[in-house]
């Protein structure tokens, strides 16, 4: 019986190799994120925004988006309304924060999100600066990571087509 054991052993040793390379691997995650912000200038004008990141979320106060889009002029209301900011040149984030998410804790599901067909996830967030120039302060009011799994999302870029 051993000798049996010590074979089975090795030929499991040797499959090894052929199994990790037939093995499913698993998918990256999208690394986008939004933030539903509003804005307040120097010139005492204010506007509501829609700040993205590409690269996971915003990792420091003094990181800037890499891009983004202007909502509305005075600010309105992102609760009970669908929002929306181009943010290139064709492709724009679409916000739908349920109509009572401002009465939410913070990190509490708020609503959801799209970017071009990508699925998003939008929280609550604590109103606290999220970027800031020397003309403007952005204070974050939702947060939009991406739930989108697929291939074509790992790239964190954008198709101008």
């Amino acid at each position: 019986m051993k000798f049996f054991e010590a074979n089975a052993f090795v030929a499991l040793l040797t499959l090894l190799p052929h199994l990790a390379l037939t093995a499913p691997t698993a998918q990256a995650a999208s690394t986008k994120n939004f933030y539903l912000v509003t804005c307040t200038s120097d010139r005492s004008s204010s506007y509501d925004a829609m700040a993205y990141y590409p690269d996971g979320p915003q990792s420091r106060s003094s990181q800037r988006p890499s891009r983004s889009g202007t909502v509305s002029r005075p600010p309105g209301t992102w609760e009970g309304v669908e929002r929306e900011a181009k943010i290139y040149a064709d492709n724009w984030f679409k916000s739908r924060i349920d109509k009572n998410a401002g009465n939410l804790k913070k990190g509490e599901i708020a609503g959801t999100g799209d970017f071009e067909g990508e699925p998003f996830v939008c929280f609550k967030a604590d109103g606290s600066v999220l970027y800031q120039t020397d003309e403007v302060v952005c204070r974050q009011k939702y947060w939009c990571p991406s739930i989108d799994v697929s291939s074509d999302s790992q790239t964190g870029t954008v198709s101008n087509s």
